[in-house]
């Protein structure tokens, strides 16, 4: 709820940083900021867990698990497209974001465990200080800062989100960090 409030309140926003090593500022929408919300909310959800029974190795991660946390940013992610006649641009570009960075999220996530919030807080970082091609275009790898509806940046997005899910369902551990 905190994300799509913030992101509806920072409708059109743009705040522009210096490029430190490309050769143009990317204008960023305030709402970016706001995507990391969910991805920090779904690590903390799987963090919470049972060490004594995953030890023993009784409880593994089944589907229910994987539907839950992987249903909890497709969720958010419905919401804010639901909301975009709000503000159609921003909501659209906000629920490819929180895509990836949920998905950034959840693959890192069996190897960093609680530190792994920091893997799409460096993306939004290095995406905005990088810089762009030219004016208003950000390299292709970027996804975050790109518009609303470059396709480029919805495949990215969904795919990072697929190999998050994925990494979830064959490297999630089972006893304590």
């Amino acid at each position: 709820m905190a994300f799509i409030l913030s992101v509806g309140l920072t409708l059109d926003m743009v705040l522009e940083f210096p490029a430190f090593l490309g050769d143009y500022a990317v204008p960023t929408e305030l709402s970016n900021f706001f995507c990391l919300i969910p991805s920090v909310a779904l690590v903390v959800c799987l963090e919470r867990r049972m060490p004594s029974v995953e030890r023993s190795a009784v409880r593994r991660l089944d589907a229910r698990d994987i539907t839950l946390a992987s249903g909890f940013a497709v969720l958010v992610t419905a919401v804010a497209i639901a909301m975009s006649p709000l503000g159609a641009e921003a909501l659209w570009t906000a629920a490819r974001n929180n895509l990836l960075f949920c998905g950034l999220a959840l693959g890192a996530w069996p190897l960093l465990g609680h530190r792994a919030t920091l893997l799409p807080a460096f993306w939004m970082i290095h995406s905005m200080f990088l810089g762009g091609r030219s004016r208003n275009d950000p390299y292709p790898w970027v996804i975050v800062t790109e518009r609303a509806h470059v396709v480029h940046a919805a495949a990215g997005a969904a795919a990072v989100y697929l190999a998050g899910v994925l990494s979830l369902i064959c490297f999630a551990p089972r006893t304590d960090r």
